[in-house]
């Protein structure tokens, strides 16, 4: 009973805090009741661009999804009609003071938000709420020790409530900015995701959790890339590889007549986070596995959603000039594994390894998906042909 309020708990707030928040705005008139200073809305808004609202959960990562409009930014009365809102868990108000705290434009009202902010709700969908609609947060010490708090009030919960808890709150995590010089910043998200892989790989791996899959018995002649097979024909977009992470197994050849496999039925895709440089692979709601990225310089990489349609392993490369280099030529760029996207306008992108580890976590390839050459290799294996890979390029902290 507990899972199922849970779960019924985080998707309403999935909808209401990625969509359904009201827009904060501001006017910057007096402060309220009490005679409480007002806060320079006004100042706080002059050096950067307003805070965006995001769709639903189900709808930011999710395939197909696009972000929602900017929240509007004026009519707000000052620093307790703020505060209030922050009070009421009014995700889009949370925002909007991270920012400002994470800029250096809340002033002498910094402690009174960061205190607000920070203020005990006693539950875990109150305190993600107040970390707003993107990653704002991460960009202040304040911040990361609120975080901190969501991120141990979610593994304190059963490894299935921790999975999709901690799933929420790493989505949030890479909604926005994070550049290789921001050393904490990628240091909370490495721990989080750290932790979240303990229970991923206890609970959402596990071939006797079957909840949202189906099963198959190996029967005699079967192999993990013929089950695979057989459902693709009935739909659904799964590998062999993918099927040897969600069930442990290490050796795909190894599987024996009557073990049961587990079929996931939940979609598995990509969101690539072109600001914070990660790829996150989901299998339904659930975050899988996780990878810092680079991305085509000067912002080429576009912003839309393709489709995994080819799988090259030891790849040829050919280079803007047309000459063909195979593999293992000193200037063939691709590494060991290529997967090709597909998309009706968008040709020649995709993802592969790269002889240039310094490159991870920068504008610096001619549009694909950079990665170093163990993320590469695993994701090869798991993100199945079919698949969707959402591009996004969520704005927080300039």
């Amino acid at each position: 009973m507990r899972q199922f309020l849970l779960g019924l708990l985080v998707a309403g707030l999935a909808w209401w805090l990625f969509a359904g928040s009201r827009p904060v705005q501001t006017t910057g008139g007096p402060g309220g009741e009490g005679g409480s200073p007002p806060l320079d809305l006004h100042r706080m808004l002059a050096p950067a661009s307003e805070p965006k609202a995001v769709g639903a959960l189900d709808a930011t990562l999710r395939p197909g999804a696009r972000d929602a409009a900017p929240v509007s930014a004026t009519g707000l009365a000052g620093v307790d009609d703020l505060l209030a809102r922050i009070q009421q868990q009014d995700a889009a108000a949370a925002t909007f003071a991270w920012q400002a705290i994470a800029e250096g434009r809340a002033g002498g009202d910094r402690r009174r938000l960061t205190e607000a902010l920070a203020a005990a709700s006693g539950d875990f969908a109150g305190m993600l709420a107040r970390l707003g609609t993107h990653n704002a947060f991460l960009h202040s010490p304040e911040g990361r020790a609120l975080a901190a708090q969501v991120l141990a009030t979610a593994l304190a919960m059963p490894d299935g409530e921790a999975c999709t808890a901690v799933s929420l709150l790493l989505a949030l995590s890479l909604r926005g900015r994070i550049e290789r010089g921001d050393t904490e910043v990628r240091a909370f998200v490495e721990d989080a995701y750290r932790q979240h892989r303990v229970r991923v790989d206890r609970w959402l791996c596990d071939p006797a959790n079957v909840a949202r899959s189906r099963s198959h018995t190996v029967a005699s002649g079967d192999s993990l890339a013929r089950v695979a097979s057989k459902f693709r024909r009935e739909g659904l977009h799964i590998e062999d590889g993918t099927l040897a992470v969600l069930n442990r197994i290490h050796n795909p050849n190894a599987v024996q007549i009557g073990q049961k496999i587990k079929v996931p039925v939940d979609p598995i895709f990509a969101v690539v986070e072109k600001r914070s440089y990660s790829l996150a692979v989901y299998v339904g709601d659930h975050l899988l596995r996780l990878y810092w990225v680079g991305h085509g310089e000067n912002d080429k990489t576009p912003v839309t959603e393709f489709t995994v349609a080819e799988k090259q392993p030891r790849p040829e490369w050919t280079a803007p000039d047309g000459q063909r280099y195979p593999y293992g030529h000193p200037k063939n760029i691709l590494g060991e594994y290529f997967i090709k996207f597909r998309h009706d306008r968008y040709t020649g992108f995709g993802a592969h390894g790269t002889p240039m580890p310094e490159t991870i976590g920068t504008m610096s390839s001619m549009g694909c998906i950079r990665m170093l050459a163990p993320d590469i290799a695993e994701l090869f294996q798991l993100l199945p042909r079919g698949a969707k890979v959402q591009v996004l390029a969520t704005d927080s902290v300039r």
